[in-house]
This record gives structure tokens, C-alpha cells and sequence, in this order.
């Protein structure tokens, strides 16, 4: 029987605050004895500090003989203090990103605004995801370690002792992120028709990882938005030429930034996108109209790809994202030469 799970109401990033700063309590000595259900949630508390450690290239003192665990300190997420040596500083995400200059200001808080200072060597700035985002690239130029929530799966999921099962708060957590993650790898088992917002995030993701590049995002509008994904972005003076999957409607767009020659950069990459597709088996067709702004759709690629009535074929999109890619550069190519 399945029954009601806390976080499915508590959704908000205090929540989650609340829950991390609950388990890191966990990891203080004293609980090492006691009933089980304490020794096992302060071996899963102990394990999740070594995670951070880890993450941040450091090792966790062997023994944890003092522990404070605050919230909103400075309007940090959430504070650790290990042995008074060691900060771990945790910045808390369930779906939004960083932001301005958030995550710099926190660690150098730590580090010379706050009653007790720690060297930057013995701070462990940890940025903890358990939604997804795109990726992580100004999180680790501000200093800070992405910890995701598959990462938090696998220590929850390797700690399999029967005492966890006693706490009702942990359980409905690890349900919840689990939860998560099945809508997320929904898109490998349900056919398109089918995906909601978080398949789409899956199926982005694992053509990120397949392409080795790309961004996604969910992109709002009149029509009740989309959800995104860009790639194979080339460059030809001011102009970009890229591609973008508006889920299943596959896009070839131009940005040009100025509005002089704007209509006729677009109608040349049209007529050149249509006369070469053939060249590698696709066919493009004209959007229903032309846009005319910085951002224009100036062909579709008609393709079934994601028409099956079963789940996706993910070696027909490989292949296909392949042949897009190569017809992207080629055709690019001809019009730079055209142009030059």
C-alpha cells in the first residue's frame, strides 16, 4: 500500500534544508551507540560528510567528535561544523540554479565575515542539486562541488541496513528523490506521446552525454512553452547558426543580432538547408512563418523519430543527431564560403 509521503508535500528548498541539516546531526559520536535505528543513520550521516569531503578533494577526519549543524546563516542553506576545524557549507537547490554572486559571497563569509573564520583549505563548499540542471559550469568556477541527487541515491541505496527502515522521515526522503529520478529515466520506457517535463530533462541529458555537448532549459511562451535543447552552435562573423529541439519539433535557427540584412541571411540558410539536406539523406521544410527577430527557426528537419508508438529508438537518434551534426557543419561551411 502506498502511503502518503511528506515531501511530496514539503517541496520548498527549506524543506530540504530542514532534512539535510536533520541527517548531518546524525553523524555526532555519540550516536555510534545506542539502538540500531541511531547507529545506522549515523553511519548513512557519516557516510554523506564523507561524500562532501570527497567531492572537494578532502578526506573526513576519522573521528567526529563535536558537530553543530545550523540553517540560514548569512542566508547560507545550511552549515557544518566539524571538530571546530572544518566548515562544510552547503548551498541547497530543488530545481532553480545559482545566482549574482550568491555562492563567491558564502565561502567568503566563511572565510573573514563570520565569529568563527576557517582557512579556504578546511571549507568544504558543497552545491547540492537534487532536481537537474544544465550544467554546472558556473557553480565550479565560483568554487563550489555539485553533488547531485544521483549521487545521493548511491549512498542511500549502498547503505541497505534493516534499522533505516524505522525512520519514516529518511524513508519517505529516499522514496521522494527516487521518485524523481524514475520520472526523469521515464523516457527510455514510455513512448514521446507520454513525456511529461522531467522525461524530456532525461532524454536531454542523455543527449548531452552522448553528443558531449549541448544545453537544455524550459523556455516560456504564449503557446505554453517547451522544453529545450541546443546544440552545434557554429559561428560565422556576427551570425550564429544552431540547432534546437523544441521537444520533438526539430529546429535549425539563426541568430543575427542586427536588424539590417537580417531577412535575407535567413531565406539564403533556408534555401541552402533545403538543397543540401539531400546530400545526407534528411529533408528540412519551411517553418509555418518566418520570423523576422535576433532568434529565427529558418528550417525544420522533418524527421519520425520520435513518432514510435513504443519507446524511443536511442541508436535512430544517435544516428540521426550524428547526421544533423555533420549537415549542420557542412552546409554552414558552404555558406561561409558563399559569404566570405
Amino acid at each position: 500500500m502506498t502511503t502518503p509521503n511528506l515531501f511530496k508535500f514539503a517541496t520548498s528548498e527549506l524543506s530540504q534544508d530542514a532534512f539535510i541539516c536533520w541527517l548531518l546531526s546524525w553523524a555526532d559520536q555519540d550516536y555510534q551507540t545506542g539502538s540500531d535505528k541511531h547507529k545506522a543513520l549515523n553511519r548513512l550521516a557519516t557516510s554523506m560528510l564523507a561524500l562532501f569531503f570527497k567531492k572537494a578533494g578532502n578526506s573526513l577526519p576519522s573521528r567526529i567528535d563535536k558537530i553543530v549543524v545550523k540553517r540560514q546563516v548569512s542566508n547560507i542553506d545550511a552549515l557544518c561544523i566539524i571538530n571546530d576545524t572544518y566548515c562544510v557549507l552547503i548551498e541547497d537547490k530543488v530545481g532553480s540554479v545559482q545566482h549574482s554572486d550568491q555562492l563567491v559571497r558564502y565561502k567568503q563569509f566563511m572565510l573573514n565575515g563570520h565569529a568563527q573564520t576557517f582557512t579556504e583549505d578546511k571549507i568544504i563548499p558543497i552545491y547540492l542539486q537534487t532536481h537537474d540542471q544544465s550544467n554546472y559550469k558556473a557553480v565550479l568556477k565560483d568554487g563550489f562541488y555539485p553533488v547531485t541527487r544521483r549521487d545521493l541515491l548511491d549512498i542511500f541505496n549502498s547503505e541497505q541496513d534493516a534499522a533505516l527502515q524505522e525512520s519514516d522521515i529518511y524513508i519517505d526522503y529516499l522514496n521522494y528523490l527516487q521518485s524523481i529520478e524514475e520520472a526523469v529515466q521515464s523516457f527510455k520506457s514510455k513512448p514521446v506521446r507520454e513525456w511529461k517535463k522531467r522525461a524530456w530533462i532525461g532524454f536531454f541529458q542523455y543527449l548531452q552525454s552522448y553528443l558531449g555537448e549541448g544545453s537544455w532549459k524550459y523556455v516560456a511562451n504564449k503557446s505554453g512553452g517547451f522544453m529545450g535543447f541546443w546544440a552545434f552552435k557554429q559561428v560565422v562573423g556576427d551570425v550564429a547558426v544552431y540547432l534546437l529541439l523544441e521537444q520533438d519539433k526539430v529546429c535549425f535557427k539563426v541568430f543575427v543580432p542586427s536588424s539590417e540584412g537580417r531577412s535575407k541571411i535567413r531565406n539564403e540558410l533556408y534555401k541552402l538547408f533545403k538543397t543540401e539536406a539531400s546530400k545526407f539523406d534528411l529533408n528540412v521544410t519551411k517553418p509555418k512563418r518566418f520570423g523576422s527577430g535576433e532568434d529565427m527557426t529558418f528550417a525544420i528537419l522533418d524527421t519520425d523519430v520520435f513518432e514510435s508508438e513504443d519507446s524511443i529508438d536511442l541508436q535512430q537518434v544517435d544516428s540521426l543527431m550524428d547526421e544533423v551534426q555533420k549537415f549542420i557543419d557542412h552546409t554552414v561551411s558552404q555558406y561561409k564560403n558563399k559569404n566570405e
